[in-house]
Formats: C-alpha cells, structure tokens, sequence
C-alpha cells in the first residue's frame, strides 16, 4: 500500500444522545443534536428549530395529532413496502455535514443525499441504524465539559 492509498474505516455505529440549546454570548440560541458512540465519543449536530423539536419528539416516541413532514415520509415509504436500511453522516467540510439514507425497497436499494438532521428523525421513527464516519467523529468530537454548557430542549419547549 502507497503513501497515497487512502484507508476507509468502518463507520461508527452512534445513537442520539438528546437534543440541546447551545446559547452563545452574541448570538440566538442554536439547537443541537448530540449523537455519542460506544467509546462515549461525542459529534454536535446543529439543527433547525423544527427538526430540532422533530428529532425531540421522536425520541420520546410522540406523535403528532397530525402527521408532520418527518412522519408523513415514513407513511408513503410504508405504504410503497419500503424502508430506511441505515443513515451514515459522511463526511463533514466548512462546518457542513453531509449524510445518506440508505433506503431499500421491494428488490431495490438506495442510496439518497440528505441533510443530517431529516436523517435522524427519520432513523429514529424508523428505528434504523445512524452511523458516523470515525473521520466526522474525529474532527467533530466535543468534550464532556463542552456538553455540561449546553441545555435540555425541554428547557425552551415548555
């Protein structure tokens, strides 16, 4: 193998921590997506509002009285006998991420470009595997004191 050869890890199976408020001093509060891997290693995704309160919602497992955009996605793939295989955040460049959601359907699988946040609400509805890069968790990573500052969506939604 050359200098040149590039070594693809295995992705790194991660599961959503919680959805937090990261207030910082100038700025509006930004809600984020905190996901954590078996080593307790910890990527920030900073999300929308909405699909910040989305992701919440899922995992609390409640729904709607009427289907949100999220929940409506995974009525047309249920009724069209599909479903989400896994959700792989890639790659992360200029402070964007980029994921996949791998869905399979009938005999047919795809792959689909999609923003991390719509990934993880619908892998959660979904129960379907989220993984992360060890590249994206390496660069992305935050420490156990950078999440003491951050606080519970909860706080904001009540």
């Amino acid at each position: 193998m050359s200098a040149h050869d590039v070594v693809m890890e295995a992705p790194v199976p991660v599961r959503v921590k919680g959805v937090y408020i990261a207030e910082s001093g100038g700025s509006s509060p930004a809600p984020v997506v905190l996901l954590e891997d078996e080593q307790s290693r910890i990527v920030p995704i900073f999300v929308g509002l909405s699909e910040a309160i989305s992701i919440h919602h899922a995992l609390l497992g409640e729904l709607s009285p009427r289907p949100m955009t999220h929940d409506l996605f995974i009525s047309v793939l249920e009724s069209l006998s599909a479903s989400i295989i896994n959700v792989l955040i890639d790659d992360l460049e200029g402070g964007i991420y980029y994921a996949r959601l791998t869905i399979k359907g009938d005999s047919k699988q795809s792959e689909i470009d999609a923003r991390p946040s719509d990934c993880l609400a619908l892998a959660l509805r979904a129960k379907a595997p989220i993984e992360v890069q060890e590249k994206v968790i390496c660069d992305a990573g935050i420490s156990k004191s950078d999440v003491e500052k951050l606080t519970s969506i909860d706080n904001y939604l009540q």
